[in-house]
């Protein structure tokens, strides 16, 4: 046996040195690789740099370059950089060297998650109007990566009439996925509020469970803050689920009028802490003297987050100020602390001393050092 250890370390030691060589061959490959793509990419970049100052594409066809993937990426990156005559021009030469018909090619027919992904994440970027079937078919792609990047490339092309397909793939979505999917619907802007807001009524906020997706849809709304969908979330604050008042409060927090304010002034005394919060912060974004009364109710409510929000209303509201200093001489020592806390982050205490009644309250509540200069 100890006669064959010498052959044995010879081949051991012959199999250390051809691995070693092999690595170092692999990896002087890659580098020449990505030295080589890297060249050819500042090649691309100066020839798409020369047509958009020239507003003109070559005079022959460069369909050569489709089959590069250094091109791919420096065409898809430079379409975030540009705008008007020049993107259009871009997307034109994408068509014409068939970089578009390669990528529907890819996301239709590709096996492999990561081609479909790059495939429609870059006819998302190119945005032409010719992808939208494959963009639509990629809705119901297995990989939910897809179906959220088809989705996105959907609300760039902005068409209406593709809302109700990426409102009908989030509703199939897990949470994740359709928080994400949802952020397609809100650049789709005004033109997604009407089928969103049918959706909303149609759906009927009094369903037990509510769907799942249904609060991210009125979350759509309130982002988007168009008033054709103030029918839809006032059904949704009156809703039985919880959630779904809880973002409808949230998303209600646009002055649109006296039929919303009086509606979050009710879920001011609402039976979930969660929905009076963001009804309290709703309401400050009204700036509707007439709710500093209910607001000034809010600050003794038994939620911290309930007081501190209805306090910070209270600041952004005129007259709201003289109301937190009224609500300084309170029997409830929460709702004093809330207000205090407010008047001293927003630096409502720096006048405090020539004012002989905010003084004396002041005074009252043993922090007479509040009158110091600087010390709001």
């Amino acid at each position: 046996m100890s006669a064959d250890l010498p052959l044995i370390a010879l081949i051991l030691a012959t199999l250390t040195v051809s691995a070693m060589v092999a690595l170092f061959v692999i990896k002087v490959w890659r580098h020449r690789r990505a030295k080589a793509a890297a060249f050819r990419s500042a090649v691309y970049i100066g020839a798409l740099g020369e047509i958009v100052s020239r507003l003109t594409l070559p005079a022959h066809d460069r369909t050569e370059w489709a089959e590069d993937p250094a091109f791919r990426e420096t065409l898809v990156d430079f379409l975030g950089f540009v705008d008007g005559a020049e993107r259009d021009l871009l997307v034109d030469l994408a068509h014409r060297v068939g970089l578009v018909d390669q990528f529907h090619a890819e996301l239709v027919g590709s096996s492999r998650e990561g081609v479909r992904l790059r495939a429609s994440a870059s006819l998302a970027e190119i945005a032409s109007p010719s992808s939208r079937s494959d963009l639509r078919t990629a809705l119901s792609d297995a990989s939910a990566e897809v179906r959220i990047s088809a989705a996105a490339g959907l609300s760039i092309l902005g068409d209406e009439r593709d809302v109700p397909a990426v409102l009908a793939a989030l509703e199939g979505e897990d949470r994740w996925a359709a928080e994400r999917m949802a952020d397609s619907l809100v650049r789709f802007g005004a033109a997604a509020v009407q089928t969103l807001s049918n959706h909303v009524l149609i759906a009927g906020p009094a369903l037990i469970p509510v769907p799942n997706h249904l609060p991210i849809v009125v979350r759509v709304l309130g982002l988007i803050g168009d008033a054709r969908a103030e029918t839809a979330l006032l059904s949704a604050l009156s809703a039985d689920d919880a959630w779904l008042r809880i973002r409808a409060a949230a998303a209600l927090g646009h002055p649109w009028g006296q039929r919303v304010t009086r509606a979050l002034l009710k879920r001011l005394v609402d039976e979930d802490w969660r929905v009076r919060a963001q009804a309290a912060t709703a309401l400050g974004r009204h700036n509707d003297r007439s709710t500093l009364d209910a607001l000034s109710r809010a600050l003794r409510d038994e939620s911290w987050w309930v007081r501190q929000n209805a306090a910070a209303s209270m600041g952004d509201i005129e007259g709201g100020v003289d109301a937190l200093f009224e609500m300084l001489d309170d029997d409830d020592p929460f709702a004093v602390d809330a207000a205090l806390a407010q008047l001293m982050s927003s630096g409502y205490l720096d006048d405090a001393a020539t004012d002989p009644e905010r003084t004396r309250l002041l005074q009252q509540l043993g922090r007479p050092y509040l009158l110091e200069p600087g010390a709001g």
